[in-house]
């Protein structure tokens, strides 16, 4: 368990976590509530330990792992990362990401979100469609790690994100995980992690990108209006191919 209070430390720095934030019907409660065997509801609370303050700024949603990620066990370590929090159709996918490993119908889905304090914008057409899409790309959840892109808020803010320290929150965060390959859901990460790219470059390029000597791959946004756009199609099969070759 050293490993996830170590991860904790990380975050706690940015305080995004208050603990405060966590009561009864909040989804890591809810999730406990239901499922309190499954190894994230301990581990969860363990990472929560760390984060005792008073809240100073909009809170953001808790990272998700596989039950094997931060164990010394062979696999292909990848860290999915979504857009940035506040997108509707994006923050979502790590939201609820916990459900991965023992949600198996919708009945159980409608019965964790009904638990919630608040309205769910995203249905379960929405999360197996994302589940659906990790499988097809052959990523194995026990060790895989997903997460937001922006993840820090300025000071009293709800709503403007601290860029620079979102990014130097990212980055820490990836040197903890240390992934042997990073997967990037649609504009806003790429743009995190290198503002000077192009993201219709770089998605259609047919090719894994590296930065600080690590492998990513940009792909389109599974979900929401990511598949609205005209070269949806052509861009998923580039990076489906790239991530299952990767």
């Amino acid at each position: 368990m050293n490993r996830i209070t170590a991860l904790s430390k990380i975050f706690a720095r940015y305080k995004t976590y208050p603990i405060d934030k966590y009561i009864f019907q909040s989804p890591v409660r809810c999730f406990q509530h239901l499922y309190p065997k499954n190894y994230f509801s301990s581990q969860i609370e363990i990472f929560l330990r760390e984060h005792i303050y008073k809240p100073s700024q909009r809170g953001v949603d808790l990272p998700w792992w596989g039950s094997k990620y931060f164990t010394d066990e062979f696999g292909c370590r990848v860290m999915v990362i979504s857009q940035d929090s506040l997108a509707e159709d994006a923050g979502s996918i790590v939201f609820y990401a916990c459900l991965y490993s023992v949600v198996k119908s919708e009945n159980e889905y409608i019965k964790f979100t009904q638990g919630l304090d608040s309205k769910n914008p995203f249905t379960f057409k929405s999360w197996e469609m994302m589940r659906k899409q990790l499988l097809d790309w052959k990523i194995d959840l026990r060790f895989c790690y997903v997460t937001d892109a922006s993840k820090v808020y300025k000071n009293d803010s709800w709503k403007n994100f601290d860029k620079p320290r979102s990014k130097a929150l990212l980055e820490a965060e990836i040197e903890f995980c240390n992934p042997d390959l990073i997967i990037l859901l649609g504009a806003s990460p790429l743009f995190l992690i290198d503002p000077t790219q192009n993201y219709a470059c770089a998605v259609e390029a047919g090719k894994q990108l590296q930065f600080g000597g690590r492998k990513y791959v940009v792909a389109p946004f599974p979900i929401g209006q990511g598949r609205t756009h005209k070269n949806f199609k052509k861009r998923l099969e580039i990076a489906s191919s790239l991530i299952k070759n990767g």
